[in-house]
């Protein structure tokens, strides 16, 4: 990497790959080597989005699924409240998404053809929701476990005796 244009880049002299994000706070490659983002919204939804090389996104003018197809729709959306999204990491075909706001982490199930398409209605599904607080960022780890931290004593959390801290998650098929 020189830190340059790649010539492959959608917008030709431009460091731009996509476009209409709002704030990005994780983003991963899954197997295939399809970029996936978690987004904070402003105030009303949270996204989990696909990344396409020269898609717009929306923003400003769409937050969530906004249905227009000058823009690309995010895959899964939660209100704020229940995500504000701040990191995203991918074990096989889940994906972990850490939740500050909504103190839990989603996983979230689906299948993507490797042109990126979304073919499996994704499922998200709750995992510690309340119990740990905050969560800030998350990583599979070399052992094929889920490393997660939690981040309650900067102000905004509910600090609990311990944290910050570290925590390990064993990963198992889903069946």
């Amino acid at each position: 990497l020189s830190g340059g244009v790649p010539d492959d880049n959608p917008f030709s002299g431009s460091l731009v790959w996509s476009m209409g994000h709002r704030n990005p706070q994780g983003i991963a490659w899954d197997s295939t080597g399809q970029l996936w983002a978690a987004e904070f919204g402003q105030d009303t939804w949270d996204e989990l989005n696909v990344i396409f090389p020269g898609a717009n996104y929306g923003w400003p003018n769409v937050e969530g699924a906004g249905g227009d197809a000058r823009y690309r729709d995010p895959v899964v959306v939660w209100s704020t409240a229940e995500a504000s999204p701040s990191g995203l990491a991918v074990a096989g075909d889940s994906l972990f998404l850490a939740a500050l706001r909504g103190q839990r982490v989603w996983a979230v199930y689906t299948a993507v053809d490797p042109n990126g398409t979304v073919t499996q209605q994704p499922d998200a599904v709750p995992w510690f929701t309340g119990e740990l607080g905050r969560i800030r960022d998350l990583v599979v780890a070399p052992n094929g476990n889920l490393w997660m931290l939690t981040n309650n004593t900067d102000g905004r959390g509910s600090p609990r005796s311990g944290d910050d801290r570290l925590i390990e998650v064993e990963l198992q098929e889903r069946g």
